[in-house]
């Protein structure tokens, strides 16, 4: 039987009806939000389609009763009206309570994602795992120990190189007294160890500058440095352990190897990334038989600003790098890779001395090194080259070669060559792909197209090669 509402509510009444309607719809929500988290179930879309009949049905005067959704997944109640009569509602009355039933529930929190159980079966036979720690047990583990402040720590692998002439070894000498006495170094503190010096090239040298470096000092004899002049080659499992026991027998935390190519002549390849990756590993092994720093004596190669010379892994695989060069007159030093610390680095000037010890018939000539104030020191350090500066070097390089071969004419007469773009962007190319075989960083096969024509048109705009219509050529 439907029931007809005949007469039209007043302006006042519909307000009130509307304020009816609000306030029976929060206590509705609130009632099914209060069943929802009862039961574990999340709002379901018949919960909120029976809000606006309910919050009708009250405001009418109609009853209501509570009845179970069909939907037996979700198992939520809700609350519909039993209306016995179909009501005709004014039209403001149905737009306002529209526009409530489209208004959405508050969502409750989702569960957790969930991360995936594991799908593949350990082997047979794994019974072990790896020891693990928490940060609470660092506080009982060994700590880092500077052996030269900001420079290198004791029990790391050290890699100082540089060009011939630059003051490698008078320059190392330096330190290794200073670590032997326990006096700053460079304006570093150092922490006093014996020394074990394995003295490889020059070395009727080094026994003379190490006798200059004495009396330099005013002392007779520097004590806890040890020299060893045998062959000793770091590559070889047997020589490194006879290394770490003569370290252990003179208790020394610091060893050197001047020069590391003397030490490998013949036995390895430096330019192999492999065999040098596997001397470096060596070499730790030896920094744990001991607990000593090993610092390694090495050349650069023809262009010092392309770091130490042979493969890319006697870079990248020590823990500090050191480089020692020249400026002009001046010479430096400079932390080129470190673990931690500021950046270190200093200036320093070679001094002749000349001395004669008792034993001698005659006075010896040799050098010193003098370390200069910052007062004294140059303005500024020379910029190490770019990555970006170091491919384009290569690339001319490589065009040089090739137009010099191209410009050898039939009787054997030079002339400058010249090639199009494409030959030589073809050649360049192939050059940074060799570079990126051998491991060497920033030849990567990714940006290899963008690092060809970067290198080729920064040596156009440096005037180191001269376009001329769609060929390339050298300056004459």
């Amino acid at each position: 039987m439907n029931t007809q509402i005949n007469s039209q509510p007043t302006n006042s009444g519909e307000d009130y009806s509307m304020a009816a309607i609000l306030e029976y719809q929060r206590n509705v929500r609130e009632q099914l939000e209060a069943d929802n988290l009862a039961v574990g179930q999340p709002a379901t879309c018949n919960d909120r389609s029976h809000i606006a009949k309910l919050a009708v049905a009250k405001a009418l005067g109609l009853n209501a009763e509570q009845i179970t959704t069909k939907n037996e997944q979700t198992k939520a109640y809700c609350t519909t009206p039993k209306l016995d009569a179909e009501p005709q509602l004014n039209a403001s009355v149905v737009a306002r309570t529209s526009a409530s039933a489209e208004m959405p529930l508050p969502l409750l929190p989702r569960p957790p994602h969930q991360l995936p159980e594991p799908t593949l079966p350990l082997p047979g036979g794994v019974t072990r795992g790896l020891p693990t720690h928490t940060s609470q047990d660092f506080r009982h583990m060994p700590r880092h120990v500077w052996l030269v402040r900001d420079v290198f720590h004791g029990g790391e692998v050290v890699i100082l190189w540089g060009e011939s002439q630059a003051g490698k070894t008078a320059l190392l000498l330096d330190m290794v007294a200073a670590i032997a006495n326990g006096s700053d170094w460079a304006g570093h503190p150092v922490t006093r160890t014996n020394v074990l010096y394995v003295a490889l090239e020059g070395q009727i040298g080094v026994r003379t500058r190490v006798q200059a470096l004495e009396h330099d000092q005013g002392i007779g004899h520097l004590e806890g440095v040890h020299y060893v002049f045998n062959s000793c080659n770091v590559t070889s499992e047997n020589d490194v352990n006879e290394l770490a026991l003569t370290a252990r027998k003179h208790d020394a935390k610091f060893i050197v190897i001047d020069t590391l190519s003397a030490s490998i002549a013949g036995m390895a390849e430096e330019n192999s990334n492999s065999a040098m990756s596997g001397m470096i590993a060596n070499v730790q092994r030896l920094t744990q038989m001991t607990g000593a720093a090993v610092l390694l004596v090495h050349h650069c190669g023809n262009d010092p600003k392309r770091g130490a010379r042979g493969a890319y892994a006697l870079h990248a695989n020590p823990d500090v790098s050191i480089e020692v060069g020249r400026s002009g007159e001046h010479r430096y030093w400079r932390l080129d890779k470190g673990r931690d610390g500021e950046p270190a680095s200093g200036w320093f000037k070679i001094e002749g001395v000349s001395f004669q010890p008792d034993h001698e018939p005659e006075p010896l000539k040799s050098i010193v090194v003098r370390h200069v104030e910052d007062a004294e020191a140059p303005v500024a350090m020379p910029s190490p080259k770019t990555k970006g500066q170091e491919r384009a070097d290569e690339a001319l390089k490589a065009i040089t070669l090739h137009l010099r071969a191209v410009g050898i004419g039939a009787n054997g007469e030079q002339s400058p060559g010249e090639a199009t773009d494409e030959a030589i962007r073809k050649i360049v190319a192939e050059v940074f792909k060799d570079k990126c075989d051998s491991g060497e960083e920033g030849y990567g096969s990714n940006h290899r197209a963008k690092n060809v024509r970067d290198a080729i048109q920064a040596l156009l705009d440096s005037g180191q090669l001269i376009r001329e219509g769609d060929k390339l050529r050298l300056p004459d």
